[in-house]
């Protein structure tokens, strides 16, 4: 890892606040109060999938969850997608701070991205985005045109139910752009379980790995792992 002054991270840390994120370099905390280290969601995708050559992430947010997908050598590239310019600036100085050339970060409008103009890769990691999305049907087709495996984590509905182009859940109130832990647009819509399965199905991915939490804080809570109907061909 490059050696640099503690003094110039502080500053070039300032000079992109504010951070939600923290993270120690050198012995030193640095940015925001939340701490994703030993994130579980990290440990169950590295248990479900082994150690992917290369990783698609979706939402990056500051890139704290990057630096650990492609914490191992054997990790070539991480690309984090980010609905925020400013996450991506965020995500990209602490790469470099910590010497990490595996690390990619592009800004991308996750609503409608054509996630194949950014090739294939061996994993996609999604946790905390699809909650944030007012059509995340539209995302998750997306995922099986440039992988073989897919790790999702989100929220879905348990409330009184709407249907939107023939899926079942409802509209969630989002802080939009502004509140940084929050959607980009002002509501989002979240998928009844089923829907959210059915939605997953349909996309072409097979269900191996269901892990649930039904009294989650803000929401029931789901964590899927999966594998396509039928891998591409090597």
């Amino acid at each position: 890892m490059p050696t640099v002054d503690s003094g110039v991270i502080a500053e070039r840390f300032a000079a992109l606040a504010p951070w939600s994120t923290r993270f120690e370099i050198d012995g030193r905390a640095f940015g925001g109060e939340l701490d994703y280290s030993e994130d579980q969601r990290i440990q169950a995708f590295f248990q479900w999938f082994g150690t992917p050559r290369t990783i698609l992430e979706l939402s990056s947010f500051e890139g704290a969850h990057t630096l650990q997908l492609g914490e191992s050598e054997a990790t070539h590239r991480v690309l984090g997608l980010e609905g925020r310019a400013e996450n991506v600036a965020r995500s990209r100085l602490v790469a470099s701070l910590l010497g990490r050339g595996n690390l990619e970060f592009e800004h991308a409008d996750l609503e409608a991205v054509d996630l194949t103009r950014y090739g294939r890769f061996d994993a996609v990691f999604c946790a905390g985005l699809l909650y944030h999305l007012e059509k995340p049907w539209r995302l998750i087709n997306e995922t099986s045109r440039v992988s073989d495996h897919f790790f999702l984590d989100t929220h879905y509905w348990s409330g009184e139910e709407v249907e939107v182009e023939g899926y079942r859940g409802g509209w969630y109130e989002e802080g939009g752009y502004t509140d940084p832990l929050s959607g980009l647009r002002r509501r989002s819509f979240w998928l009844t379980l089923p829907a959210l399965l059915q939605v997953v199905t349909n996309a072409g991915w097979a269900v191996h790995r269901f892990e649930h939490s039904p009294d989650w804080n803000i929401g029931p809570r789901v964590v899927l792992g999966c594998s396509r109907l039928q891998p591409e061909p090597v």
